[in-house]
């Protein structure tokens, strides 16, 4: 037990999720109105019904006679053989329902159950009216067809045959695919107060196996709230993320040396070989020195064997779950690919262990010696005794996993395109020197001046979401998704790959144009909420999101400033592939070349090198 003589006090930080009223309904009506994806469908199908619109806009006798007004428009819109469905007049009449978030599902599914076809006929559809291949015809594409490694272009393949909701068979697993940004937003926001992505039967079954601890990806319903309203605060709150801008600079310093000694090694120039696997060991350096507040030696001309074997075990264990998972779970324990996943495990938890047993020595230390006890998140965890050490260590490992993928796979292809765009990178070479001009190294502060980094970032994660798809399986209550009516328990596939193509929302969808994500930008207006969602909606959102953001924007700012980025003359174009979550197909190469700076950053010597 830590002793509370510290002088550092952990609070009890409990995350409120609070629901803002509206009382001014009708001015809230007038917006909805006034939606620019709401007024342009409308204006598409009949250009003479927005008069009509525009005076309902201004009927102020009260939301009743308002939403009765609606459904007649609605009705003769569909008399007229428009067939408008419910759900695109879902923003007035969410209006008129009052907005409440937890009243959503029972709207949809009134809606629903009122939705009438030109003939007059009430019918609510099941998963059984749903299309989809069926479980050979998924067989078949993923390994005769060769989508095993692209399922990702899958979704797109499968949408444009069954449209925005199909099912697919696994067995006896019935997955529903959803590729369209409004039936994801209706998923999500009917996920319940203790949403859950999926089972993930053989990490659990690991944790059972070796008694430790679930963390917030295998922990499920008020279990997983109580660890995330504990995990959040130090994790999501800005004024806390910015406290970790010092530690992840030294990170991206400690970097930067490496990629000039990379250079001068390489025997090709300039030439960067891998800029993934290296980029993946800056990602864990820095993810390790926020969790654990110690470095491990990645950025060092030789890495430490225990720390190679640790990230050789986190892609072995990534590697090995799409194996496993393909397999019924009573044959695991025969399976050899099941015993290489609990040794890599293994490995994970007992490195782990020993960094976790490490600070509460130095902590106990400290307290003995009547000493301020200074740290930053696994400190602050110990010291709150909100978790024991065993949950502590279930979660923060799982938060390792979660957050070095992000990183060196986004500024991958981010450095990739900017290499065959100068144009761009010199914009955001321009926008990075103006606000940080001469040595001056970027905080948090400064990276809010930079909307241009902030764009290439969100557009880098909208053409290569590194999870390619999410899951949300339904618990609480049976939902409504377009015109069809799901039990609970229903698995749904959320295809954000799909989703992040579609034409519709994002305009020539395989160009690489970060300006679309700025303020003013000729596409942003046509942009849909859930078009592009990288790190998730609601509740269960990536926890990780700002730390790595703050990693991502750091580190690319400052490369920038560096270097001018171009690609390998004997390099080919690179694709993408998905193994679990969505990374380069072959190596990426670049060639960074050293730009002329009247006063550059010192050159720091490498963090473990002689």
């Amino acid at each position: 037990m830590i002793m509370s003589k510290s002088t550092v006090v952990g609070r009890r930080l409990v995350h409120e999720h609070r629901v803002c009223c509206f009382t001014n309904k009708e001015a809230l009506f007038h917006r909805s109105l006034s939606h620019t994806h709401t007024h342009r469908h409308i204006q598409a199908q009949a250009p003479g019904l927005i008069h009509l619109f525009s005076l309902l806009s201004r009927h102020k006798e009260g939301t009743g006679k308002t939403h009765c007004m609606v459904k007649m428009l609605g009705r003769s819109l569909m008399n007229v053989g428009l067939r408008v469905k419910c759900q695109q007049l879902k923003g007035i009449q969410r209006v008129t329902a009052g907005l409440n978030p937890a009243n959503y599902g029972d709207t949809l599914r009134r809606e629903a159950a009122s939705t009438s076809t030109v003939m007059g006929v009430n019918k609510m559809k099941t998963m059984d009216d749903l299309g989809g291949p069926s479980f050979m015809t998924t067989l078949y594409w993923l390994f005769i067809k060769g989508y095993f490694q692209t399922t990702q272009q899958m979704q797109i393949e499968h949408s444009k045959i069954y449209g925005p909701l199909w099912k697919s068979k696994y067995g006896p697993l019935v997955v529903v695919n959803v590729a369209s940004a409004d039936l994801i937003e209706q998923v999500l926001r009917q996920e319940g107060k203790h949403p859950i992505r999926t089972d993930m039967p053989h990490w659990r079954n690991y944790r059972e196996l070796r008694n430790q601890a679930h963390g917030p990806l295998t922990e499920m319903g008020a279990k997983w709230q109580r660890i995330r309203s504990i995990l959040n605060p130090r994790m999501l709150k800005p004024k806390h993320v910015s406290s970790y801008a010092n530690t992840i600079n030294e990170v991206v310093t400690d970097f930067i040396c490496r990629v000039n000694w990379l250079r001068e090694t390489s025997g090709q120039g300039v030439v960067v070989n891998d800029l993934t696997a290296e980029l993946y060991k800056f990602a864990f350096e820095g993810i390790c020195s926020v969790l654990f507040e110690t470095r491990m030696g990645c950025m060092s001309e030789v890495i430490p064997e225990k720390t190679q074997k640790f990230i050789v075990s986190v892609g072995e264990m990534f590697h090995l779950s799409q194996v496993v998972i393909l397999f019924p779970q009573f044959l695991w324990p025969y399976l050899q690919s099941w015993k290489r996943f609990v040794a890599a495990w293994d490995h994970l938890f007992k490195v782990a262990e020993e960094l976790v047993n490490k600070k509460i020595e130095e902590i106990q230390e400290n307290v003995h010696l009547d000493k301020d006890v200074e740290g930053a998140y696994l400190t602050h965890l110990l010291l709150s005794e909100q978790m024991n050490s065993t949950e502590i260590l279930g979660s923060i490992t799982e938060l390792l996993l979660a957050g070095v993928d992000t990183t060196s796979n986004t500024i991958s292809w981010s450095l990739y395109h900017l290499a065959r765009e100068p144009e761009i990178q010199e914009q955001l070479y321009q926008e990075v020197i103006s606000v940080c001009p001469g040595d001056k190294v970027p905080n948090s502060d400064d990276i809010a001046q930079m909307p241009y980094l902030k764009a290439i970032i969100r557009e880098t994660l909208r053409l290569y979401p590194v999870v390619p798809g999410n899951a949300r399986v339904t618990v609480e209550n049976e939902i409504v998704v377009g015109n069809h009516l799901f039990p609970k328990k229903t698995l749904f596939h959320l295809c954000h790959y799909a989703v992040s193509y579609d034409e519709n929302i994002f305009p020539n969808p395989h160009t690489f144009l970060p300006e679309r994500w700025l303020r003013g930008g000729e596409d942003k207006s046509k942009q849909h909420p859930f078009g592009s969602v990288p790190f998730g909606f609601g509740i269960r959102a990536c926890l990780g999101r700002r730390v790595a953001e703050l990693e991502m924007y750091l580190l690319l700012s400052r490369l920038i400033k560096h270097y001018e980025v171009k690609p390998d003359p004997a390099g080919k174009p690179v694709k993408p592939i998905t193994r679990t979550l969505l990374c380069p197909a072959t190596p990426i190469n670049l060639q960074f070349l050293g730009r002329q700076v009247k006063q550059a950053e010192p050159r720091a010597k490498l963090a473990g090198s002689p």
